[in-house]
């Protein structure tokens, strides 16, 4: 039983069934970046991983730490530490984000503290009939030199490692909710 709960868990993430573009642009110290993927989820769902910032650290690579500072209204503060690593560099990230939400649409977030010049970004999520498209854009600018020649690559992957793993942890959480319900039987003799 458990051998085949774990094959229904894993293979999902195995053949990755999310569709998933992104692109990333440098101009002189900044960066734009745009990702893009589409897949099977419920949009409730995926804003519940969109939002749960608290427990960001546990699924998104590089990032040590995620706490709300403060809520109010559709307007959180938090904190964020971590770092963006590529071969053997490693750059430390800090950044204290204004976030506002619309519910079940988009998330949005500027840094207000931090280790960035400019720093925001924002998800959309757009309902296409069973599927979901998660889309986020992002401009940044670092406070903190890194070498133009990886500068590139290293948002890139970044962004990458980090976006995939939020299409995953969404996925993640709809294959458990769909997952029959197993009672023990009730052994009448």
């Amino acid at each position: 039983m458990h051998r085949l709960l774990w094959l229904v868990l894993a293979i999902p993430v195995l053949c990755h069934p999310a569709d998933i573009s992104l692109q990333t642009t440098r101009h002189g110290g900044s960066f734009e970046v745009e990702a893009v993927a589409e897949f099977e989820a419920e949009v409730t769902l995926a804003w519940e991983v969109l939002t749960d910032y608290g427990r960001l650290s546990e699924f998104i690579p590089g990032m040590h730490s995620s706490r709300i500072v403060s809520r109010s209204d559709r307007r959180v503060i938090v904190d964020q530490s971590g770092e963006a690593r590529l071969l053997f560099l490693s750059f430390p990230i800090q950044v204290r984000l204004e976030v506002e939400e619309f519910p079940y649409e988009r998330v949005v977030s500027r840094a207000i503290e931090g280790n960035f010049k400019e720093f925001r970004g924002a998800y959309t999520l757009e309902v296409r009939g069973r599927r979901l498209l998660l889309h986020y854009t992002g401009s940044l600018t670092p406070d903190f030199s890194i070498p133009p020649l990886i500068g590139t690559i290293l948002v890139r992957k970044t962004v990458e490692k980090r976006f995939g793993a939020m299409v995953d942890e969404i996925m993640r959480r709809q294959r458990l909710r769909e997952l029959p319900v197993v009672t023990p039987s009730s052994g009448g003799g």
